[in-house]
């Protein structure tokens, strides 16, 4: 792996990770377009460690919710675990519901996993996605929040949340469109998929540090590159969030659909120039 393709995976991820254009994806096809064999080797660890960059933007962007949500935590456990009508109390609950559609998700890691050398199925979930952006213009215009979500509505985010887990298909996009559908207010739709993602993108790097280490061992990428990748993917994660949450506020997602849409047909393009020529 080289300092510029530290940068660019970066780069990549911090973007990719938080605008509606499916982080996973974008990495499989500059792996599999730019990268070659060298970054297969390499790819474990590192994505480990660009998701970590990226909570860490996420912790800088909503630390005022973050905060009140640890506070909350605590007088939580001390009152018996009741509500008492306290919103942020609520929001925990929330978050703690969307983590439940993920487990089924460990059953077919395996399988799952085989998608990520697979560009044609990333060109049709790119495809998809632009579909489901495209839709939540349709979304109503309703202004829940957490004092008035119902948990079915947290449930229902979750399930979008596990169906991200799948290259081409937007973690972001999803979540926020799911919670657009269910009525979340547009500022609470983008706040609560990416706070909800914290426990999720955290335990998951946790189950994969172990083999990425290994991994690293082998492949011996120099520790300056992977911080090169973690600053990178953090920077450009917080200029993403930015982007999304005023996008959001305007009210449609049209420039990403036609990316999502172009990026997947020409994928889709590229795989059968790839495959021809390997046959």
């Amino acid at each position: 792996m080289t300092a510029w393709l530290a940068i660019l995976l970066g780069v990549v991820q911090g973007l990719t990770e938080f605008l509606p254009v499916s982080s996973s994806g974008h990495l499989v096809l500059v792996q599999s377009f730019f990268g070659g064999s060298d970054v297969e080797a390499d790819y474990m660890l590192f994505d480990v460690l660009l998701h970590f960059g990226t909570l860490v933007s996420v912790f800088i962007a909503f630390w005022g919710d973050i905060r009140e949500l640890l506070v909350e935590i605590f007088g939580w456990v001390r009152s018996g675990f009741r509500l008492e009508g306290r919103p942020y109390r609520r929001f925990i609950v929330m978050v703690l519901i969307t983590i439940i559609p993920m487990f089924p998700v460990l059953l077919i890691k395996d399988k799952l996993e085989t998608l990520f050398s697979n560009t044609t199925f990333v060109g049709v979930a790119l495809l998809v996605t632009a579909l489901v952006l495209l839709l939540s213009e349709r979304a109503p215009r309703l202004r829940k929040d957490a004092s008035n979500a119902s948990w079915l509505d947290a449930f229902l985010v979750g399930c979008a949340q596990a169906v991200a887990v799948v290259p081409g298909i937007s973690r972001s996009g999803s979540t926020i469109c799911a919670g657009l559908f269910c009525g979340f207010s547009r500022d609470f739709a983008v706040r609560f998929a990416f706070i909800m993602s914290l426990p999720v993108v955290f335990g998951a790097n946790l189950l994969e540090v172990g083999d990425a280490l290994q991994q690293a061992e082998l492949a011996g990428v120099p520790i300056h590159l992977y911080l090169l990748g973690i600053v990178f993917s953090m920077v450009s994660g917080l200029l993403a969030i930015r982007l999304i949450r005023l996008v959001t506020t305007r009210g449609h997602f049209r420039p990403f659909v036609i990316y999502c849409t172009l990026v997947g047909v020409i994928t889709l393009i590229a795989s059968l120039i790839q495959h021809f020529r390997a046959a």
